[in-house]
């Protein structure tokens, strides 16, 4: 396959992300095939005609929306920095972009983009508090507020929202946490995971501070999709994978055998059954899967299965309510993948380029 003819995906180089990009795509079964580290192409297996390229995460926004590659993995958090929008304005207005989502949330790198303020700053809980900390600097220090983030128009958006105006934006280099502590800056805007370095740097947020709820997505070049089959059906495939890796997330398959007169009267345990579980599992339903005909000596034996999604003790409740429906034996199996009738992103995609044609 010429290098022309590839279908380019773009996914982070560096650091955290990069490792939890390429672990997650193997899950799906698109592991990713790179001999040295140090590459910045690489090759999924059994997918030939995708070409890999390692970017840093804030170039793949740039690089998807200008068509040098069709798609890419991305934080979303940079996404909407690079748009120039976040959660409250994304929707689908039909408008033909250069870039689209194809998958929002894809269960990883789950972050927040927060406000965060000195601890000793006692009174200042909620954004009207910090309303009325700003208009005081600017009435008393003759200044506003300077605020450091890596977001600032994210930043500038929310603030707006809330009708803080008296504030100086600004990126430094470095390190935010230490903004506040070296007198660069009064507060900060960044991302958190945990808390953790925001607590040891003294630092607390505000009650309703989160600017942005972020993870890793995947995105992709509009213009790309609409007159390329072959990037589409790339696209498609990877939906496609990602779509019943997720729904397979946490997830096994139970299967039980169980004594029964007839088909009928197992299909009567199998109601009984799953109004017992009701309590336990609200998703699942048992249903008759075969007959155990082949066993001429015990035709009599029924197979049951159902999809699960708990926890262990969970688990062993349900066990045990099989057991006492008089289950010989209750076989686990997690689920790989989990294949709807239609995948739900596929349909999505395929309406969304419709109504851009």
């Amino acid at each position: 396959m010429s290098a022309k003819s590839r279908v380019r995906l773009a996914l982070p180089s560096k650091g955290v992300l990069e490792t939890a990009t390429l672990s997650f795509l193997a899950e799906c079964g698109m592991k990713v095939n790179r001999s040295n580290p140090r590459q910045y192409l690489a090759q999924i297996n059994g997918m030939p005609e995708i070409e890999v390229v390692f970017q840093r995460v804030a170039d793949i926004s740039p690089l998807v929306q200008s068509g040098d590659a069709t798609l890419g993995i991305t934080g979303y958090d940079l996404l909407a920095e690079h748009r120039g929008y976040g959660d409250e304005e994304e929707k689908d207005n039909g408008r033909a972009e250069d870039l689209i989502m194809l998958e929002r949330d894809l269960g990883y790198a789950v972050c927040r983009l927060v406000i965060e303020v000195p601890e000793s700053w006692i009174d200042v809980s909620n954004c009207a508090d910090l309303w009325h900390l700003s208009g005081y600097y600017q009435e008393h220090k003759g200044r506003g507020l300077r605020i450091a983030t890596k977001y600032p128009v994210l930043t500038s958006q929310f603030l707006r929202r809330h009708n803080i105006t008296h504030c100086k934006i600004f990126s430094p280099h470095g390190a935010l946490e230490a903004a506040p502590l070296t007198d660069t800056a009064d507060l900060i805007v960044d991302l958190i995971e945990t808390g953790t370095t925001l607590r040891e740097n003294h630092l607390k947020l505000l009650d309703d501070g989160t600017v942005l709820r972020s993870q890793s997505c995947l995105i992709s070049n509009v213009d790309t999709l609409l007159h390329n089959e072959a990037a589409l059906k790339v696209a498609e495939t990877m939906l496609e994978l990602i779509d019943a890796r997720m729904q397979a997330r946490n997830r096994s398959m139970l299967t039980a055998y169980m004594h029964g007169e007839n088909i009928e009267e197992m299909q009567r345990t199998c109601v009984r059954l799953n109004q017992r579980l009701k309590g336990i599992v609200a998703e699942n339903e048992f249903r008759v899967a075969t007959s155990d005909l082949a066993n001429t000596a015990a035709p009599e034996w029924y197979t049951i299965s159902g999809v699960v999604n708990v926890g262990a003790p969970e688990l062993l409740e349900i066990v045990g309510v099989l057991r006492s429906a008089g289950a010989a034996h209750v076989n686990v199996t997690p689920l790989t993948y989990r294949f709807a009738e239609v995948s739900s992103s596929v349909r999505a995609l395929r309406e969304r380029l419709k109504r851009l044609r």
